[in-house]
């Protein structure tokens, strides 16, 4: 096994002290231009590499955002830390990014993990279950600076970045109203997190604000993946009571409900109405008009870095935390534009309610 190089087998090499090299390999101005060049060369020469860790100790930073994700399946929040990684890029900093497939307790051991890899912020979207709120005040007392993005949680005092989602909720199941549907199914996503509980009132509220009652046979809760939209539908589909239309919590669940009614039957798969909140990048290939809700997901995860960033550099300078930030993005409904809705009978193009 090769041996680490350290700085001070440069020093010996050069005949310098171990000072002498460390500035020369920060371009501190103490340090000759001639000689800074020499000690890169070498360093590059003899194949050292920093210790980061040592230096973020000296230095008390870094630059290093941890970044915590339930999951990255999808383009959702693929693109999300694209863009997190494209701005965070820009500023001079890296990420370690972690997943917690949807579980708290992988969560909270992420974020602890990252805390003792001292990382200079956290920006994280929660898991669908019940958050472990003892590892967000262990953040707080550390002071690192911490911003939620897509799912939060609401009371904990931390800066986040997320969009309407009622509002976008509410003009997805209104769309469908006005397109003559009534009979409107939601597979919800978990109501132990914020977007499971906006989403399902959006839902509601459409409903009631078109005098329709809320049909509780065909709200069904559950997680934000494909297989509790399989699920969801398979219980539908066995009540024999089937709807015109399902609002999907995500589009892995529409996914899900699309795969559980084309398994029971093609001509169903054209005459039940799918929209979904997210898309997936796959609506030329339907068969059918997908509708969708779009979040701006690059945007989502640029304005994260850059709140974050900001309560970075005020923590630097000493100055007064300021109040948390919300930033609530609006969300677009995207048409089908070349194909009439899903008809009842499977046989003809619906008319919009008058």
């Amino acid at each position: 096994m090769a041996k680490r190089v350290r700085l001070i087998d440069i020093a010996e090499r050069l005949n310098l002290t171990k000072v002498s090299v460390s500035k020369a390999l920060r371009d501190h101005p103490d340090i000759s231009k001639e000689t800074r060049e020499l000690v890169k060369k070498t360093a590059a020469e003899m194949g050292y590499t920093p210790n980061l860790l040592a230096r973020s100790l000296s230095s008390r930073r870094s630059h290093t955002l941890g970044v915590v994700v339930p999951k990255i399946a999808h383009t959702f929040f693929s693109t999300v830390i694209d863009a997190v990684q494209e701005e965070a890029t820009k500023a001079g900093y890296g990420i370690v990014l972690a997943v917690s497939s949807e579980r708290a307790e992988l969560e909270r051991q992420h974020i602890e993990r990252l805390l003792a890899m001292r990382v200079d912020g956290l920006l994280v979207s929660v898991s669908k279950e019940k958050p472990d709120r003892a590892i967000y005040e262990r953040v707080r007392e550390m002071n690192v600076p911490l911003v939620f993005f897509d799912r939060r949680i609401e009371d904990m005092g931390f800066s986040s970045v997320t969009v309407d989602d009622r509002d976008g909720a509410r003009q997805a199941v209104a769309y469908l109203i006005g397109q003559g549907y009534r009979r409107i199914a939601h597979i919800a996503g978990s109501s132990e997190v914020e977007i499971g509980r906006e989403r399902r009132a959006g839902y509601e509220e459409a409903l009631r604000r078109h005098g329709l009652p809320v049909p509780a046979h065909w709200v069904i809760e559950g997680g934000f993946d494909e297989q509790h939209g399989y699920d969801a539908f398979r219980r539908i589909l066995q009540t024999g009571d089937l709807p015109e239309a399902v609002f999907a919590a995500t589009f892995p669940i529409g996914l899900g409900v699309y795969r559980a009614i084309c398994e029971h039957s093609v001509a169903l798969c054209r005459s039940i109405q799918i929209v979904t909140f997210g898309e997936g990048g796959l609506n030329e290939f339907y068969t059918y008009p997908h509708l969708c809700v779009r979040q701006p997901t690059r945007e989502m995860g640029r304005r994260a870095v850059e709140v974050l960033l900001a309560e970075i550099e005020a923590l630097d300078a000493g100055r007064v935390a300021e109040a948390p930030r919300h930033v609530v993005l609006e969300t677009e409904l995207v048409l089908p534009p070349d194909y009439p809705l899903a008809p009842l009978d499977g046989t003809q193009a619906r008319t919009p309610a008058g």
